[in-house]
């Protein structure tokens, strides 16, 4: 028993300065994190706005482990807590959630008083996507996100008059609601021709359809 009790009261404090360092250093990480979403992400939209939690996730990521790790009993209190509260938030492309690990893991690190595998880490991280993106951007340049609204065309149809026009069609996300249904496609167009002469048979097939075109670099 003594041993039980002299476990749950080990603490191991960080100090206020080192505590104010390392919040600092996740808050610039977190920032570089942003950056390189900004610049590297394949996101298809609203990435200013989802990028802008990255500096409070990693934050407040640095500061709750910062707190817990002065007690085991914090940390069990914790988990209780996580178990009420519910994130809604939906996350649409599998890259968002790995941008937002790689925050949570900067914030645990840097929580934890790890600063300098957290860094190098981070950094090393950081580098592989942009080299990553670099070199998948040579590859890419006459790439697109084509997005199709229709309520009176399905996906396959979609998806069917988009390889008459267009080259490497990628099926990115697809939602289907009352009002009809919304295709996300990646293609590569080298004629630009092409996109009018796309646009017209989809207003053919259907007068009230949707189109966007939007370089998938941006």
């Amino acid at each position: 028993m003594d041993n039980v009790l002299a476990f749950f009261e080990n603490t191991q404090t960080i100090g206020p300065i080192d505590l104010l360092i390392n919040i600092i250093l996740a808050a610039l990480f977190s920032y570089f994190v942003y950056l390189v979403y900004i610049k590297c992400s394949t996101t298809i939209s609203g990435k200013s706005q989802f990028g802008s939690s990255f500096l409070l996730i990693t934050v407040c990521t640095a500061l709750i482990i910062a707190l817990i790790k002065s007690s085991v009993a914090l940390s069990l209190g914790l988990v209780g807590a996580l178990s009420i509260v519910r994130f809604r938030t939906a996350i649409k492309e599998p890259e968002e959630l790995t941008y937002l690990f790689l925050c949570i893991a900067i914030g645990l690190g840097f929580g934890a008083n790890e600063r300098l595998i957290t860094s190098a880490s981070a950094v090393l991280i950081l580098i592989i996507i942009i080299i990553k993106r670099a070199v998948k951007g040579k590859k890419e340049n006459n790439s697109f996100n084509f997005t199709v609204r229709t309520s009176k065309m399905d996906v396959e149809e979609v998806v069917d008059v988009a390889n008459k026009y267009f080259k490497n069609v990628i099926l990115r996300r697809y939602s289907k609601s009352e009002s009809g249904v919304e295709v996300f496609l990646e293609v590569e167009i080298k004629n630009l021709s092409k996109l009018s002469e796309c646009s017209k048979e989809f207003s053919g097939k259907d007068k009230s359809a949707g189109i966007n075109f939007l370089e998938s670099r941006l």
